[in-house]
C-alpha cells in the first residue's frame, strides 16, 4: 500500500514538474523550426534591401544619414535596394543642412511623400553612368525633368552642385556625391508644402 502511495506520489510530482517545464519552454511551430519562431511569433521578415546595393550603400554611410531616411520616408529605398541600375547623384548632410530652415522636417511628413520622392528622383538617371561617361547636356531624371550636366577636364557639375566622390560602386548601379541638394522646377523652390 505504502509502495502504491509513494509510486503515486512520484508520478504526480513528475508530472507537476514535467509541466513546469513545458509551461517555462515555447513550443516550437514545425514549419517555423527552420527559422527558429515559436508558436504565436512571426519569423523576422527579410530586408527587403540587398547587400552592397546603392540603398545599402548609402544607409551604412554617416555621411549620407539625412538621404537614407529620405529614401526610406519615400519608400524609395526599395526601389534602389534591389535589382535594377540605377545613378545617384547623392545630396551628403551637408547639402541637406543648406536647404531652408525646417524644409527637411516638413518633407519626411506622410503628406509630403509625393513630393519627396519626387525630389529624390531627380537626383537618379536609369542606368550606370560612371563620371568618365557623363556628357555635357541635359539628362532626363527618373522624375521626368531634365538636369544639366556640365563637364570640363577638372570637374562635373550637376544642376549647380559640383560631383566629388564620384563613381561610389554597387550592385545596381553608381553613386556620385554632391554638395547641394537638387531642385526640381516642379517643386517651386517647396513652395507649398503641408505643414
Amino acid at each position: 500500500m505504502k509502495t502504491t502511495r509513494f509510486s503515486i506520489l512520484t508520478t504526480a510530482v513528475s508530472l507537476a514538474i514535467g509541466s513546469s517545464l513545458l509551461a517555462q519552454e515555447p513550443a516550437v511551430d514545425p514549419q517555423a523550426a527552420v527559422t527558429g519562431a515559436t508558436i504565436g511569433e512571426t519569423a523576422p521578415a527579410k530586408d527587403p534591401i540587398e547587400p552592397g546595393s546603392l540603398s545599402d550603400t548609402i544607409r551604412d554611410s554617416v555621411t549620407f544619414a539625412i538621404l537614407a531616411q529620405a529614401l526610406k520616408a519615400s519608400e524609395l529605398d526599395i526601389t534602389l535596394g534591389q535589382k535594377g541600375t540605377f545613378t545617384i547623384f547623392a545630396p551628403t548632410d551637408e547639402a541637406f543642412g543648406k536647404l531652408p530652415a525646417g524644409t527637411v522636417d516638413k518633407l519626411l511628413l506622410p503628406e509630403n511623400k509625393e513630393k519627396l520622392r519626387s525630389l529624390l528622383l531627380f537626383h537618379v538617371v536609369p542606368g550606370k553612368v560612371m563620371a568618365a561617361d557623363l556628357k555635357e547636356g541635359q539628362v532626363k531624371t527618373m522624375n521626368g525633368e531634365k538636369v544639366e550636366i556640365e563637364v570640363d577636364a577638372s570637374e562635373i557639375e550637376v544642376g549647380d552642385t559640383k560631383v566629388f566622390s564620384a563613381d561610389v560602386l554597387a550592385t545596381n548601379g553608381v553613386m556620385h556625391s554632391v554638395g547641394e541638394v537638387l531642385v526640381p522646377k516642379s517643386l517651386d523652390g517647396f513652395a507649398g508644402l503641408d505643414e
